[in-house]
């Protein structure tokens, strides 16, 4: 069941409540001539989060949900189509020895032209695409200028002005340090930046959007701000940073507070688009909640006169019954192998980011959280493309809960799409039987509505667990190369017991040639008893942008060239067509295994 919500609508506008100035801090040496930072023996005091004993172990709203707890948008299968592309870099990042033993680590990374960065709580490393480690350890607090690990660390890659972005928790009180680079070249000196607020900024994420650099925050008061791109990114004084409060939110009671807004993919967007602020909207939190929905507004800036600028009222999207409610916070979700510890999987939150992509004839937003799939803590992943034209209001274009019914809980995801439509979505995975690790799946832009279609991929497999904290994440990353088609992910696992790591993985959907064509799936046959003169059947994929016609396909059975025959019709680009072999196998001894 699917819900299209279709609204003729006009927003009423509010302004800003909190209109103010950044402090320009200075600019830095380069980068890479900052020392190697040492090991400092120390634990973030954990992530600054408003404490989570209050958070229900179950809705307020039964009827949220069926009586038996289940997500009725569950995928309760694996994606069976065979990956057309390999992970191209798998590599590890930073290790908890190198961070001090910070925990949580918050692992977060952006990837541009010719660099990736990577950062947890306290450090960050630079290295160019191959995997090849450029800078780091570098200590975040020496490299900022404030001399003090604060956490919660964010790094973009700013695509439209060609310069990277890395930010934590300031030294001044309730306050954020960031900073820009000033050239594109990651390696080289910044223009650093505080930002003071009136609470403490917890939690923060940001985007990059045309006219400004959007931030939200788990705090009282205002939760969005907007900060002045254009001052920064030329290492201008007291760069403007705008605050609103959202009308008609209704804040999670239980645990992170922070929505999301969009962050731009490509570069390409509409005239004078406004930026948008997400939040979903759980009727487990609230009575005056009336069902499980996402609210959106707009956010039109006006820097010349910044009291011009205004947020909207809410948009309300349905969506069909979720359950973001886990065990209480604090005492842990995930069940984990030989030890009582659980870890949190952090439910009631939009996950890091939501991200936004012009195409042709639409605009696409794709949005992830956690949910509760079954009323017993396993964890899937609800994924939600949404889309508008431009001029109408965004509606589902398509949802689903990505959770095989395999015991294990999917959590911790992150998703982007690619110039294509394809969606790739990356997550942790883990249950009482198998220690937490990474891995990915993904989808093509043809293939069924609210189906994760692709077969799920290791990344990486976790090999201890964590006995001392609950605390795990509290995020994960996942970004888009500037070339519009390779996914970058990085999220922490166990490389042995007490003892995390960050891994960086990049893969690819789709590399956007012309001519690209592969193998999605074998129909026929399927294992079992089979003869001597079985009928193969193939599903080929056109994976490039032109259509594709009187091509040659092959025949191999466990290595061997059995034929060569000639596909005469016609597969149009990004869709698939079926082919049938004129060509048998003989298949026929008992417990062989072959590969077709």
């Amino acid at each position: 069941i699917y819900f299209i919500c279709i609204i003729s609508y006009s927003f009423a506008q509010e302004s800003p409540s909190v209109i103010s100035q950044g402090r320009f801090v200075g600019k830095t040496i380069p980068l890479r001539d900052f020392e190697e930072s040492p090991v400092k023996e120390y634990k973030i005091n954990e992530i600054r989060i408003i404490p989570n004993n209050l958070r229900a172990n179950e809705k307020l709203d039964p009827a949220g949900l069926p009586v038996d707890g289940r997500d009725l948008m569950r995928q309760p299968f694996l994606g069976k189509s065979t990956p057309a592309y390999s992970i191209e870099q798998n590599f590890n990042g930073i290790s908890s020895n190198e961070s001090g033993g910070a925990t949580p680590p918050d692992p977060t990374g952006a990837v541009g032209p010719n660099h990736y960065i990577n950062a947890v709580n306290s450090v960050l490393k630079i290295f160019d695409k191959s995997g090849n480690l450029l800078v780091g350890p570098t200590n975040l607090g020496t490299f900022l200028g404030n001399g003090t690990n604060g956490g919660d660390p964010i790094i973009m890659y700013d695509q439209i002005a060609n310069r990277f972005f890395v930010s934590q928790f300031g030294t001044a009180q309730n306050s954020l340090v960031l900073g820009v680079s000033e050239t594109s070249d990651p390696t080289g000196a910044y223009y650093v930046y505080e930002f003071v607020f009136d609470n403490f900024p917890d939690y923060p994420h940001y985007s990059i959007w045309h006219d400004g650099y959007y931030l939200t925050a788990n705090k009282s008061g205002e939760i969005v701000y907007v900060l002045e791109r254009d001052v920064i990114l030329n290492g201008g004084d007291d760069p403007q940073i705008v605050g609103f409060t959202p009308p008609g939110i209704v804040l999670n009671p239980n645990t992170v507070k922070s929505p999301a807004t969009s962050n731009l993919l490509g570069f390409n967007y509409p005239e004078n688009v406004p930026g948008y602020l997400i939040y979903l909207q759980d009727d487990g939190w609230s009575t005056s909640i009336t069902n499980d929905h996402l609210k959106v507004w707009e956010i039109n800036m006006d820097w010349t006169s910044v009291t011009n600028s205004t947020i909207s009222s809410p948009l309300e999207i349905p969506l069909n019954a979720f359950d973001s409610v886990f065990a209480p916070f604090g005492s842990g979700d995930l069940v984990q192998p030989g030890t009582a510890q659980k870890i949190d999987m952090i439910g009631g939150i939009i996950s890091y980011a939501v991200n936004y992509r012009m195409f042709e004839n639409h605009n696409s937003c794709v949005i992830t959280f956690n949910v509760d799939v079954d009323g017993n803590d396993t964890s899937g992943i609800r994924w939600v493309e949404l889309r508008n034209n431009n001029t109408d209001a965004w509606i589902v274009h398509q949802e689903g809960t990505y959770a095989p019914d395999d015991g294990k809980s999917r959590f911790m995801g992150s998703s982007a799409i690619d110039a294509q439509g394809n969606i790739g979505l990356g997550f942790n995975i883990g249950s009482a039987v198998r220690p937490v690790g990474i891995s990915y799946t993904g989808r093509y832009e043809g293939d069924p509505l609210g189906e994760m279609t692709q077969a799920e991929t290791i990344i990486v497999d976790g090999v201890g667990v964590q006995t001392f904290s609950n605390r795990f994440g509290d995020y994960s990353h996942l970004t888009m190369d500037p070339d519009g088609f390779t996914f970058w992910h990085t999220a922490e696992y166990f490389r042995q017991n007490n003892s995390w790591q960050s891994r960086i993985a990049s893969f690819r959907m789709s590399a956007g040639f012309e001519n690209d064509l592969s193998i999605a799936d074998i129909v026929k046959p399927e294992d079992g008893i089979l003869s001597n003169s079985e009928t193969i059947e193939v599903t080929i994929r056109n994976l490039g942008t032109e259509n594709q016609t009187n091509f040659p396909i092959e025949l191999y059975l466990d290595g061997v060239l059995m034929a060569t025959e000639t596909f005469t019709g016609t597969v149009n680009s990004g869709e698939t067509a079926n082919y049938t072999f004129n060509q048998t196998l003989d298949l026929s001894t008992q417990g062989q295994i072959y590969t077709v």
